[in-house]
């Protein structure tokens, strides 16, 4: 297999000679002092840049001639995107690069590895049309070795059988898993995991203040904390007799210590977990329909209890608001009915209930499954 490298900066000399050890590569780049820093052997800081250009190099053609495309299977396009003052990336190297690369070659598989924006890939698929993504996920001072052990390779491809091909290459470089998803599955999760990243940084730097402050070992406290790392899916906000009250007392603790980013996380936390209650009651109200259930009411399944239950507070703001409000949890409703009023109804079974609303929420995700034709909305997916 030949394989296409489009763009030869920090990234793409790493991506080309890694590929070198296993392929024929044929590597393009508009700069010509790239080109002569390459075939002139220039000492590169990159680590094993250089001593696998002196391996490998004989596998390595380099060119600002796009032509010398046309021989390739695959290319993979890895130039830069520089940030705008929106905040998104700047797509027109990686467009060019793309409208330059199917002028050579038509019927290659072209793959994005640059850093892109979530909905990129289906935007650039009009200008050729056989496109996957192939994020990279690397550090500098580490690339090459990051190429060759990654905890996993994510491809985002529209068929079968490119997601194979796209595998098939990494598959000579490692043994590390490969995830083949759609395209915007696999931007969403390149960006996101990133964040991920950004969010334990800070979560690490705020909880090494309070430990100065409160004279504790914070790698001691944050190693036990990543002991239980817990793996969430989508669904309705924290509620319950713990999590609102830690947040709360947390935010408590943050503010009687001048810990402003504890403190301000914490105030975020119930922003966002009181915005999940909103966004769900918008969506359950945007049918135009008055007869709305609700399937569960306590905090989480299989229990009686209704702390600050997403559910309860979205059955209740209903019926404040002129809606007819019909809710079934068995186990759940004697401590519902403490606290529900208004125009709420108990029903004694889930077709019941089903029945007689028009739109139905699933409160709690042992419901989930319920059988219906009306609209469900469905947290828990």
């Amino acid at each position: 297999m030949k394989i296409g490298i489009v763009g030869l900066g920090k990234l793409g000399i790493c991506l080309a000679v890694t590929f070198s050890k296993h392929f024929e590569v044929f590597g393009t780049d508009v700069s010509r002092r790239r080109i002569q820093q390459i075939l002139n052997r220039e000492r590169f800081s990159e680590p094993l840049v250089n001593e696998y250009l002196d391996k490998y190099g004989d596998n390595l053609t380099v060119t600002t001639n796009c032509g010398i495309l046309k021989r390739c299977d695959v290319v993979f396009m890895i130039t830069q995107t520089p940030s705008m003052s929106s905040g998104r990336f700047d797509l027109q190297f990686v467009k060019s690069a793309l409208e330059m690369v199917h002028d050579a070659n038509p019927d290659c598989l072209a793959v994005i590895s640059s850093t892109i924006n979530i909905g990129d890939i289906d935007s650039l698929k009009h200008v050729h049309k056989r496109i996957a993504y192939n994020p990279e996920f690397i550090r500098q001072g580490s690339i090459i070795n990051d190429f060759q052990n990654p905890k996993f390779v994510l491809i985002g491809s529209y068929t079968t059988k490119d997601g194979k091909k796209v595998t098939d290459i990494w598959s000579k470089i490692h043994s590390k898993p490969v995830y083949v998803v759609k395209p915007i599955e696999a931007e969403i999760i390149k960006l996101s995991l990133n964040v991920s990243f950004t969010l334990g940084i800070v979560f690490a730097n705020m909880i090494g203040e309070l430990c100065e402050k409160s004279q504790a070992d914070p790698n001691k406290v944050l190693d036990l904390i990543y002991q239980d790392r817990r793996n969430y899916k989508p669904g309705l906000g924290f509620g319950g007799p713990c999590f609102p009250r830690d947040v709360n007392c947390f935010k408590a603790t943050c503010m009687e210590n001048s810990i402003s980013s504890g403190y301000e996380l914490a105030v975020l936390l119930n922003n966002l977990n009181n915005y999940t209650t909103e966004r769900y009651y918008k969506i359950l109200t945007s049918y135009g329909k008055k007869k709305i259930g609700i399937l569960g009411l306590a905090y989480k399944p299989g229990v009686p209890y209704i702390d600050e239950s997403q559910a309860l507070k979205i059955s209740q703001k209903l019926a404040n608001d002129g809606f007819e409000v019909f809710v079934y949890d068995n186990l759940a409703e004697e401590n519902a009915k403490n606290e529900l009023r208004g125009d709420v109804f108990f029903c004694s079974s889930v077709d019941e209930c089903v029945n007689k609303a028009e739109v139905i929420l699933i409160g709690t995700p042992n419901y989930k499954d319920v059988n219906t034709f009306k609209p469900v909305v469905n947290p828990w997916k």
